[in-house]
């Protein structure tokens, strides 16, 4: 048997048993790699609309609700749940659906992140004022 017999053989076969499922494989990971990417890419975008809206909320509130709570003397711990809870509405409302939908695939408890993050934007606004 010749070299070009024995090539005439064992290429094809070496193509259809080795070059086809690995080219599959690779093309099957490829797809899976930029799916995920573009997944994570999504929820980045949701998350930080999901940001915008709360630090927006509590800017908002602060600068309206407390503001002037504040100013007539009125500023109690009453009030200052009353704020949270408008914030934490207001935030919600700003929010996509789609957001609001991934939320919970991004930061797991959405209650407490939303505590969390309303806190912090509260803080910011405070330290910048």
């Amino acid at each position: 048997m010749t070299y070009s017999e024995i090539l005439n053989i064992a290429i094809p076969a070496l193509i259809s048993t080795v070059l086809i499922p690995f080219i599959a494989t690779a093309i099957s990971a490829l797809t899976n790699y930029l799916k995920t990417k573009a997944d994570n890419a999504k929820l980045d975008k949701y998350f930080d609309m999901a940001s915008d809206a709360v630090i927006t909320a509590v800017a908002e509130v602060m600068q309206t609700f407390v503001k002037t709570l504040k100013d007539s003397g009125e500023w109690n711990e009453e009030n200052a749940k009353k704020a949270f809870e408008m914030a934490k509405f207001r935030a919600m409302e700003t929010m996509s659906a789609a957001a609001l939908k991934a939320l919970p695939e991004i930061v797991g408890d959405v209650e407490a992140w939303l505590t969390a993050k309303i806190e912090a934007a509260t803080l910011a606004q405070k330290v910048a004022t």
